[in-house]
């Protein structure tokens, strides 16, 4: 069979330890138990009533989406993609992914690509001193139109770009349709405008406009994402129950939940998939953190994402997973067949910490580390799952990206939470748009600034002085 990816589920089971693992007599009960919650999302699947299939009926957006990326690739040496969160975090998954990290200082006929996602002052002026803003394009990505941090940060570029001579028509705006004040500017700059479905989140939206320019500008075909989105889509859909690979590692991880493995480790095996690891640790946190169940109870919903990079943090945080407290479940991600790997000479021969390496390759190293880091956990009492790219091509990514959203929001099911809100986050803003003055929510500032007033009394703060050498 011709896998795109596939799931081993079987270190999530055993045979004696029913605290740490999946029973196996546990496991075949899952059917009863969760297959009617399994049916309903695959329902929603089939008939294109989840938001998740927004994402294939963009397909017919990709020619504008190509048109564009090619034109601004002929213009411009660089581009400037302003977002934060979903409206971020897919497109640096997908340029590490299929570029990878030093995309940016190779040389290549597609423009840069820098992402800025955050308000930092001084990683602006960096990039100020680094780009000549006359040959860089704008990209602007805000689902909301007004996410705070982006709007600064568009607000800041595009008095500079405007300021250089730059073309506003070659801006792109990309962002939920409706009359809001990011669409009536779109409209007055008279730049290009695309829009995401207003029923996808924003850490959804990776296989829309969200995604597919980034990933054209850098020369990627964006139709390849959603290939594999498809594979993953048909499995679910078609494969028996006690075959379909999602049901059976959602179920399990929903029942080591309940076990006490409060927080999913997701281990990635290589350097490029770790800006792929931050984007699953806000698709799981924003969609699965709620503390109340649809039905008005409070939620069981408790578990934490956490990524890491193997074999880098195996000499760092793996120490902690090995022996302190058996709260954890461990996904590993790795890839089955690099594009390249690199072999080991036969150098210092007469010396056995490094004689061993002659004959080997990195990628079968890592290869063997990710496995022995597995071993060593599973032996030590740990649940692990690992799931295996077939090689590094777009359509494996656009796979990756299907199947933890899907797997999301059939885990949602399972705790009855609403997987597309974000209630948690919303005081924050309402606490920023005030303080910062904006006139809709004027109404709000008397009692925020008084709130601040009072946390920050409640301040108790130690310095500690610094005495430059000699001076004393």
């Amino acid at each position: 069979m011709n896998e795109i990816i596939s799931v081993d589920a079987g270190h999530l089971l055993s045979e004696k330890d029913g605290r740490n693992f999946i029973l196996h007599d546990e496991m075949e009960g899952f059917g009863k138990k969760y297959g009617g919650t399994f049916a309903a999302f695959r329902s929603l699947l089939k008939e294109k009533k989840s938001p998740l299939t927004l994402s294939f009926a963009e397909e017919s957006s990709i020619p504008r989406i190509r048109s564009v990326a090619q034109e601004l690739a002929e213009k411009y040496e660089n581009v400037l993609l302003l977002g934060i969160g979903g409206s971020a975090l897919g497109a640096r998954a997908v340029l590490q992914f299929t570029r990878g990290p030093y995309y940016n200082l190779a040389g290549q006929a597609r423009p840069r690509l820098f992402i800025v996602d955050n308000l930092d002052p001084v990683l602006v002026k960096n990039l100020e001193e680094l780009i000549d803003i006359r040959k860089t394009a704008l990209v602007y990505i805000s689902k909301s139109g007004s996410t705070p941090e982006t709007a600064a940060l568009f607000i800041h570029f595009y008095r500079k770009y405007r300021e250089a001579g730059g073309n506003l028509k070659d801006i792109v705006i990309i962002c939920d349709p409706g009359d809001n004040g990011i669409n009536r500017i779109a409209k007055s700059l008279r730049c290009h405008l695309l829009h995401i479905p207003p029923e996808l989140p924003g850490r959804y939206s990776v296989l829309s406009p969200v995604g597919f320019l980034p990933a054209e500008l850098i020369g990627v075909d964006s139709r390849q994402l959603l290939e594999g989105a498809r594979a993953v889509h048909r499995s679910i859909i078609d494969a028996p129950l006690q075959e379909n690979a999602l049901f059976i590692l959602g179920a399990c991880l929903y029942e080591l939940s309940a076990k006490g493995k409060y927080i999913h480790v997701l281990f990635n095996y290589s350097s490029l998939l770790s800006e792929f690891g931050l984007w699953y640790m806000q698709l799981w946190a924003e969609s699965l953190g709620k503390r109340m169940c649809l039905t008005g109870e409070p939620s069981q919903a408790n578990t934490t994402p956490l990524a890491c990079l193997g074999a880098t943090d195996q000499h760092s945080i793996l120490q902690l997973f090995k022996e302190c407290p058996s709260d954890k479940v461990f996904g590993f991600i790795n890839i089955e067949s690099f594009p390249v790997d690199i072999a080991l000479a036969g150098e210092f021969p007469d010396e056995k910490e490094y004689s061993y390496f002659t004959g080997h390759t990195l990628g079968e190293q890592l290869h063997i580390e990710q496995l022995s880091t597995e071993m060593s956990l599973a032996r030590d009492g740990k649940p692990c799952y690992r799931i295996t790219l077939k090689d590094m091509s777009v359509p494996a990514l656009g796979a990756l990206f299907y199947f933890y959203e899907a797997l999301v929001v059939f885990i949602a099911g399972l705790w009855q939470i609403n997987p597309y809100d974000q209630p948690g986050v919303e005081e924050g803003k309402n606490i920023t748009y005030s303080l910062m003055g904006r006139s809709d929510y004027s109404r709000l500032r008397p009692a925020y600034e008084s709130a601040v007033a009072e946390y920050k009394a409640g301040s108790r703060i130690f310095s500690i002085p610094f005495k430059p050498a000699g001076l004393d």
